[in-house]
């Protein structure tokens, strides 16, 4: 039987895989497309080609077989494997590439004539002032799934807050930028990478924003219930949207694929990324912060075999 270095060095059978990226004008989109670039043309087997998507939406087309390779967070990739909220059943069949490629901070965007007082004050504005208005990425993907569980922890809903005369608008990051700056709601909730050029794109309008500071009880909550790591944003991140630090906290990014996922491509593809190491703070700044001596550890689904060889030989796994 041929050993790890013989088989490393078969060739591998052509494949064209689609790799799932977020919804245009999300960082998570930019960012596929970027490391679809970066690798092109290093493995001339491996064809890679960009689809729309969403962090939950992505693992059940890869559960279907409708993706090979997408986008997701720590916190959702762990709920899809055991079968948790908002999963009907486990999705025993999910592999991952690693974790940590990009921290997503959850952003609060807030109109400065919206009359909730300041970041710290969110939970009245969802769940006590009447006309509240609020926007999000789009239903089912993982940010709206945590805005949700945002209202519930103020003890609201969305039919609660549009009964009080409110609005719940959700859609893509321009659009929603689009709509905080005419007037259409005066709250955007949603995690994107950092930084992203949607959340920037506030600082330019008619209507003064401002990116407030997630509350203390939240961050709290969020960090117990969903696994979130409290951090902030540093000052200067977005100009002309807050001056200071912002507290919030952080979900991971996951690369998923599915267990059917032949051992030769999963090793080519993590092989690809492991070797371009110097090339993805250019693609985005997030991606500086990747770790390839952790990024196998503490994984919300089970290691690809084909991307455990690739950091073993790599050097970075043990």
């Amino acid at each position: 039987m041929a050993d790890r270095t013989e088989q490393a060095r078969e060739p591998l059978a052509l494949r064209e895989l689609t790799w799932l990226g977020g919804n245009p004008g999300d960082g998570w989109y930019e960012m596929t497309g970027g490391l679809i670039r970066l690798l092109e043309g290093r493995e001339p087997a491996l064809h890679l080609t960009l689809a729309a998507g969403g962090g939950r939406e992505n693992l059940t087309r890869i559960r279907d077989g409708a993706g090979l390779v997408g986008m997701s967070t720590d916190v959702v990739v762990a709920a899809a494997y055991n079968g948790g909220p908002p999963f009907d059943a486990p999705m025993p069949a999910l592999r991952v590439l690693g974790t940590g490629w990009s921290a997503l901070p959850y952003n609060l965007l807030r109109a400065a004539d919206a009359g909730a007082g300041s970041g710290s004050r969110l939970g009245e504005a969802i769940s006590g002032r009447p006309g509240g208005r609020f926007g999000a990425p789009p239903e089912d993907t993982t940010d709206e799934l945590m805005f949700r569980a945002v209202v519930g922890h103020y003890g609201a809903t969305y039919a609660r807050i549009r009964a009080r005369g409110g609005r719940v608008l959700l859609d893509g990051y321009d659009a929603l930028v689009r709509a905080l700056h005419a007037g259409e709601i005066d709250h955007v909730f949603g995690a994107t990478t950092l930084p992203s050029p949607g959340i920037a794109a506030a600082a330019r309008g008619v209507r003064r924003v401002e990116l407030a500071p997630l509350p203390a009880d939240l961050i709290t909550h969020l960090a117990r219930r969903y696994g979130c790591t409290p951090g902030g944003i540093p000052a200067g991140t977005y100009p002309g949207l807050h001056t200071a630090d912002v507290a919030t906290c952080f979900a991971g990014t996951v690369l998923v694929v599915s267990a059917e996922l032949a051992d030769g491509t999963a090793y080519a593809l993590t092989r690809l990324l492991l070797g371009a190491l110097d090339g993805l703070p250019g693609v985005h700044r997030s991606l500086a912060g990747f770790n390839p001596a952790t990024a196998w550890r503490n994984v919300p689904a089970p290691l690809h075999p084909g991307a455990a060889r690739a950091y073993r030989e790599a050097g970075f796994m043990a």
